[in-house]
């Protein structure tokens, strides 16, 4: 059984043991982490320059971008962007919404977290064809 449900932007197919999904999410990933490396090095650079010139601004500013940003670097690391996943790999599902914005979170064996976003068009059919299969559905 194959079934194929389009998302705002891509599609998932739903396969018997396993889900391919097609969206932008390595694009995503790519900019994300190199816009929170610049981020972190604008914070570190605006610290540097406090060392130099005394003006605290400069160093709760770099400090808070900079920490800010360097969290996000290291969450990201935590995510994946495989486009095809096996459903013995998926250990939970949650889907959520945020700003009106509906999404997926698949919570892999491995740790890794794949994010699959603006499932509005499909969200209930995917919500449904994961608690068929058994997989914890939140």
């Amino acid at each position: 059984m194959e079934k194929s449900l389009p998302l705002e932007k891509g599609t998932v197919q739903l396969l018997e043991d396993k889900i391919r999904i097609q969206d932008n999410a390595k694009r995503e990933y790519i900019i994300r982490m190199i816009s929170s490396a610049l981020w972190t090095f604008y914070g570190t650079i605006s610290v540097l320059r406090y060392l130099k010139t005394g003006d605290e601004f400069l160093l709760w500013t770099g400090l808070l971008i900079g920490i800010g940003h360097l969290v996000v670097f290291v969450l990201s690391l935590f995510r994946t962007t495989k486009s095809e996943v096996h459903l013995n790999e998926v250990e939970q599902v949650t889907f959520k919404s945020r700003f009106g914005n509906k999404f997926m979170d698949l919570k892999l064996r491995n740790g890794l977290k794949r994010r699959v976003i603006r499932i509005a068009p499909a969200a209930e059919e995917l919500r449904v064809f994961f608690s068929e299969k058994k997989i914890q559905v939140k």
